[in-house]
């Protein structure tokens, strides 16, 4: 055999094998056994593997998401129900999960082969592959030991508190994970595992941009809680070793940004001072929505959140406009009766300064235009588009523009008008999908809230 031959045929990825019960406990005694060689592990000693199917991951994940939905959520009908679709969905793509209410490690065979299907990844059903997940999970199993993953999710105060977790606890997992099996020679398998992560299948394509944006926002959120929280992890690591890890379980991240930038968790003083809090903005705005008829969800944004809805953008244009985002806080609200039918949302951002803002104003219409031509065809597609500068008076000094879209998900038509609006430092954007409201009010409305967002105490001290 030819050296480019055999080079050729190792490029060519193995085909899918069957993941059989067999294989499974297989591979299960040799992660744990993995685990078990070292000192520093310790496995609940009833944590077992579980075969079973979708239903049950997905109550799983109900249950254990419940408590944390409750945190944004305090009617608890809207809470049991976003919990429920939460399991819902996450079951559909999740084919091992270690569940830490019932010590657990849950194993759906058939959804593990579909997603290596689905993803066109055959490599993910290899034997190095099986280990690899199973490790991720096992190391799971290992923090729930040594921390009590329930005591610990439950001590959270906020959304943005789970977020961070989420992203220490997988990132924590991945580079545990890493290291193990490259101790094993189960890499091949690691990395296939990983690569697979919030990806994309290419068979969605046929759905047509709109939806390709929406599923690659949140790939992007999945996969950073597992790839950025591996580097936060691996940042503390090379600072403070096992120490400084087991304190970020006993002290997590405030926020998901901070996953982003280790340096803020290991000196907080290096973080950019945050001028304004937005909560008045958001409050004003929840007044024109009841509680008793909308379900609302409010959120700190990272700045990977805010790149991948750009995504459409060039690259380097994504990156100019993202890199002084300072903070940004949203404000989701839907009928609780018919969650899908509308939506609309609050977005108020901070830069650090105000031609940063600006920039980012001129990208988002700049991706607009190119939404227009993109989303022309697909299940999700724009039908007809108006733009047009914001009309308010100029000593209010707020600059931006408006857009109104005809649109169809389907055979659902419905209508969706915007506005970006800028001033100072500050950007307001504002979503109505399915609401009317009108062009006027629209722009009135983005300049009231940017109004009602306030200079924290401690800045108008400071001044």
């Amino acid at each position: 055999m030819s050296a480019f031959l055999a080079l050729a045929l190792a490029a060519v990825p193995p085909p899918a094998q069957a993941v059989t019960e067999e294989r499974l406990r297989a591979a299960y005694e040799e992660a744990r056994a993995a685990l078990a060689a070292d000192p520093r592990f310790a496995l609940p000693a009833e944590a077992r593997m579980v075969l079973c199917d979708a239903a049950t991951v997905a109550a799983r994940i109900e249950a254990e998401n419940l408590p944390l939905i409750r945190l944004r959520e305090p009617d608890a009908d809207k809470a049991a129900e976003s919990a429920r679709q939460v399991g819902a969905g996450l079951a559909q793509v999740v084919f091992a999960k270690y569940a830490w209410s019932t010590r657990e490690l849950l194993v759906v065979p058939a959804a593990w082969e579909a997603q290596a299907r689905l993803l066109d990844r055959p490599e993910m059903t290899t034997d190095a592959a099986l280990r690899a997940v199973l490790v991720h999970e096992l190391v799971h199993a290992w923090d729930d030991a040594r921390v009590g993953l329930t005591a610990f999710l439950a001590g959270l105060d906020s959304n943005d508190a789970v977020l961070a977790a989420s992203a220490l606890i997988e990132g924590h997992a991945q580079f545990r994970a890493r290291r193990l099996c490259a101790q094993h020679g189960w890499s091949p398998g690691f990395e296939a595992f990983t690569s697979g992560i919030g990806q994309v299948p290419e068979e969605s394509a046929a759905m047509g941009e709109g939806m390709l944006l929406l599923l690659r926002a949140q790939g992007a959120s999945l996969r950073s809680a597992y790839l950025d929280g591996e580097r936060f992890v691996a940042a503390l690591h090379a600072a403070g070793g096992d120490e400084l890890v087991a304190r970020a379980f006993q002290t997590p991240p405030a926020d998901a940004e901070t996953i982003l930038h280790p340096g803020w968790y290991l000196d907080p003083s290096t973080r950019p001072a945050v001028l304004h809090d937005p909560e008045p903005a958001l409050d004003l705005f929840a007044e024109r929505f009841p509680a008793a008829e909308w379900t609302a969800n409010r959120v700190s944004l990272q700045s990977a959140q805010i790149a991948a809805g750009m995504a459409l953008l060039p690259a380097e244009t994504v990156q100019q406009v993202t890199a002084p985002l300072r903070a940004g806080r949203a404000l989701s609200l839907q009928p609780s009766a018919a969650p899908e039918s509308k939506m609309v949302v609050l977005v108020v951002l901070e830069f650090e300064s105000e031609s940063a803002a600006r920039a980012f104003v001129a990208a988002a219409e700049e991706l607009g235009e190119r939404k227009d031509e993109a989303l022309r065809q697909g299940v999700l597609r724009i039908t007809d588009s108006e733009r047009a500068p914001l009309a308010l008076p100029p000593e209010l000094g707020i600059t931006g523009f408006r857009q109104r879209l005809a649109m169809v998900n389907g055979t659902f038509a419905f209508e969706v008008a915007t506005v970006d609006a800028t001033r100072g430092r500050l950007v307001v954007e504002l979503v109505f999908s399915g609401e009317p409201i009108e062009d006027g009010e629209l722009a009135a409305l983005a300049g009231k809230l940017l109004e009602a967002v306030r200079l924290r105490s401690d800045e108008t001290s400071a001044r």
